[in-house]
């Protein structure tokens, strides 16, 4: 009764919607139980279905909004492949050779599996040209076939759920005037899909944070618990650094003692660190400071959520990330690493 009534409830759910009518039907080898169809992210059910017994076959029907990612997971919710649900008829299937489920039969899920072959062969080549010893130069090549071939695919599906996700995966290191430049060139109907707002307001992060632009306010809190505000510490003959980071983050820790040097060499003459946090273990973020001699402005960029916005406001996709500062409030430098640190402040710091 319970099985039925969650049913029951999913399916209400999915018949309010609008926008993409799916149908996904496949066959679960030597799997009792039920299978569920999850967001990518795992904030959302968009189907459970119990695999009947004689035939393993399993079935999911329904509308969305617009299309999304997705992910089939068995009974035990480990994944078993990826979906692009869209409109149509999809089918998952186990593929014997390669023993993995596949999906099929829409233009995302074809266009997916087609490019996945490629990219796998030329990762093959990638690997037995290391393994071999190759040049430089000639693994260089491979690596430029492969972002070659994902910037094809990515304009080759510019109208179905595949080519957003491709773009969300691959443009986290573009720059951020071509990411804008191909984020544009998405149909209107694509860029309302969770993947492409996602990577608009990524876009826009990094817009506010492009070189000589204002920086963004950010207000956290310290290991005693105290709201610090950045702009508190930016002003006139003051250059902060602004370093994203976590203790659980191995080259984060690798840049610490540079951090620690830059700032006892350069503390006295107007220079400070405002430490943004990213650990989820705020006993082991506390602990991590003093251990270290980070003898500077450390807060706690997650919220109760495990959500940042400190992060957000910066468009930080991975750590390290840093951004240095003026005294007139304008982002003068980025991602500095290493000596890197000490060199710019050198340039920019009269002693």
């Amino acid at each position: 009764m319970k099985r039925l009534m969650i049913a029951l409830f999913s399916a209400v759910v999915l018949c309010s919607c609008q926008g993409v009518k799916y149908d996904i039907t496949g066959v679960a080898v030597n799997m009792p139980g039920e299978v569920k169809l999850v967001s990518a992210d795992g904030s959302e059910v968009f189907g459970r279905c119990e695999v009947i017994y004689e035939t393993g076959h399993f079935e999911f029907k329904g509308k969305l909004d617009v299309p999304t990612v997705a992910y089939l997971l068995d009974p035990d919710d480990v994944p078993l492949t990826i979906v692009f649900v869209e409109s149509g008829k999809i089918n998952i299937y186990l593929d014997e050779n390669m023993n993995e489920y596949r999906a099929a039969g829409s233009p995302s899920n074809d266009n997916y599996n087609t490019v996945n072959e490629i990219a796998n062969d030329l990762q093959m080549g990638y690997n037995g040209l290391v393994y071999n010893g190759a040049s430089a130069e000639e693994i260089q090549a491979v690596l430029d076939e492969y972002q070659a071939l994902m910037r094809k695919a990515i304009n080759e599906n510019i109208n179905n759920i595949y080519g957003a996700y491709l773009f969300s995966n691959f443009s986290a290191n573009w720059e951020v005037e071509l990411a804008r430049e191909q984020l544009e060139k998405f149909p209107s109907k694509m860029r309302k899909t969770e993947v492409l707002k996602a990577v608009e307001e990524r876009i826009v992060s990094l817009e506010k944070t492009a070189l000589g632009s204002a920086f963004p306010e950010i207000v956290a809190n310290d290991p005693e618990g105290n709201p610090v505000a950045l702009s508190s510490l930016v002003g006139e003959g003051k250059w902060v650094l602004v370093d994203f980071w976590a203790t659980w983050c191995g080259p984060c820790r690798n840049e610490i003692p540079y951090l620690v040097a830059a700032h006892n060499t350069y503390a006295k003459h107007g220079f400070e660190i405002y430490g943004v946090s990213l650990d989820n273990d705020a006993e082991a973020w506390k602990a991590y400071i003093p251990e270290n001699d980070m003898n500077w402005v450390n807060v706690l960029g997650i919220d109760a959520d495990k959500k940042s916005p400190a992060a957000d406001a910066y468009g930080v996709r991975s750590i390290p990330s840093n951004f240095l500062i003026s005294p007139e409030g304008k982002i003068v430098a980025k991602n500095l690493r290493g000596q890197d640190v000490i060199k710019k402040l050198a340039e920019v710091i009269e002693r």
